[in-house]
C-alpha cells in the first residue's frame, strides 16, 4: 500500500485517473504474493525444526496470510477514517518487541548504560532537528511581484521520506532474506542451510543494508519531492526563480537542489542507523542493548511522523467551515 502511495506521486494525472477497484486490486495482489512469500519461508523455517508437522503446512500458510490481510485491511481503514495510516500498527509491533528485550536482565556498567543514553538522546535530537529544518527557496510570484514584502519561498524538509524509508529497507531487507534461503533449501541444497549474509550477525549484511537504506532513501525523497510536477506548476502559475527560465531549466535547477537535498537527508539517516549496527560487531555483549536503542530511535521517528501527521489535520480542522463553505 505505500508502494503504489509512492508510485502515484510519481504521476498524480496518472493515478487520478485510475479507479478505486483498480488500485485495490494491484495493491492485494500485490501483498498476497509477499506474504506468501514470507509466511511460506517462517513455515518451513519451524517444519525443520520440527516444532511443526509439515502435514498441516497449509493451513498454517492460510492462516498466516489471512492474518497479514487482516492487517493491511485494518491499515487500509486507519487511512482512510484515521490518522497516520499503517505507521500506527508499525508503532505497536516495535513497543511490543521492545517489552520482549528483558531489560531488567540486562548486565551492563552505569558507564556503559549512560553512554548509551548519552548516544540515543544525540540521535534523537538530531533526527527532531532534520524533522524541523526546511530547505528554503526563494522565488518570484507574479501576483505580488509588486509587494517586495512578502518573501515566496518552495519549502523542502530535509528528509522528505520520514520514517518510511526505514520500515521499508526493513521489510525488504528480511524478504530478501527469506527469498534466497527459501531458493536455496529448495532448488540448491538437499540439506537445509541457514544462509547469515543477508543478517545483521555480520559485516556484509550490514553493508548491504546501510546501502540499501540509503539508496530507498534517497530515492523515496525523490519520489515525494516531485521536481517533474513541481516544474509543471511553476510553468502554469507563471512563477519563476530568479537567473532560471521557465521549463526544461526550472526542471533542472529544481533536480539539482533535489539531489543536494535527499543525499544529504538519506546519508544522516543511514548513520544514524548504521553505526549503532557496527558498533554490535565491535561489542557483541553490548548487541542487546544496541538493537533496544536501534528500535526507541525508529519508534521516536515514526512518534514524530504521526505528531505530524495529527499536526496537519489540526491545522485543516481550523479552515472546515470555510472548505465545506466554499468548496
Amino acid at each position: 500500500m505505500i508502494i503504489f502511495t509512492l508510485l502515484s506521486y510519481r504521476d498524480m494525472e496518472k493515478a487520478a485517473k485510475q479507479t478505486k477497484l483498480e488500485k485495490h486490486y494491484k495493491e492485494k495482489i500485490l501483498t498476497l504474493l509477499i506474504c506468501l512469500a514470507q509466511g511460506y519461508f517462517v513455515i518451513n523455517e519451524y517444519v525443520i525444526k520440527d516444532k511443526i508437522h509439515s502435514e498441516n503446512v497449509f493451513l498454517l500458510l492460510l492462516v498466516l496470510v489471512t492474518g497479514t490481510m487482516f492487517l493491511v485491511w485494518l491499515a487500509d481503514q486507519n487511512t482512510r477514517y484515521g490518522i497516520a495510516g499503517p505507521m500506527p500498527i508499525v508503532m505497536m509491533s516495535i513497543v511490543k518487541a521492545l517489552f520482549q528485550q528483558r531489560l531488567a536482565h540486562l548486565h551492563a556498567s552505569t558507564t556503559v548504560l549512560v553512554l548509551i543514553c548519552v548516544v540515543i538522546v544525540i540521535a534523537l535530537l538530531t533526527l527532531l532537528i532534520m524533522e524541523l529544518i526546511e530547505y528554503r527557496t526563494n522565488y518570484k510570484d507574479i501576483m505580488n511581484a509588486s509587494n517586495q514584502d512578502i518573501k515566496t519561498y518552495l519549502a523542502w524538509k530535509i528528509n522528505p521520506s520520514g520514517s518510511i524509508s526505514i520500515m521499508i529497507s526493513i521489510s525488504v531487507f528480511v524478504l530478501l532474506n527469506n527469498l534466497l534461503n527459501l531458493f536455496v533449501n529448495s532448488f540448491v541444497s538437499e540439506k537445509h542451510v541457514n544462509i547469515q549474509t543477508l543478517s545483521f550477525n555480520n559485516w556484509i549484511g550490514i553493508t548491504l543494508y546501510i546501502v540499501l537504506q540509503m539508496i530507498l532513501g534517497y530515492f523515496l525523497s525523490r519520489f515525494l519531492l516531485n521536481t517533474r510536477n513541481k516544474s509543471k506548476d511553476f510553468l502554469k502559475s507563471g512563477n519563476y526563480f530568479v537567473g532560471v527560465k521557465p521549463g526544461k531549466e526550472t526542471r533542472k535547477y529544481l533536480n539539482r537542489m533535489a539531489r543536494r537535498v535527499c543525499w544529504f537527508g538519506s546519508i544522516v539517516v543511514t548513520l544514524i542507523i548504521g553505526l549503532p549496527l557496527y558498533s554490535t560487531l565491535l561489542v557483541p555483549e553490548l548487541s542487546q542493548q544496541i538493537y533496544f536503542a536501534i528500535q526507541l530511535i525508529v519508534l521516536v521517528y515514526i512518534g514524530i511522523n504521526i505528531t505530524e501527521t495529527i499536526r496537519a489535520y489540526l491545522y485543516f480542522d481550523k479552515y472546515k467551515q470555510f472548505l465545506t463553505k466554499y468548496w
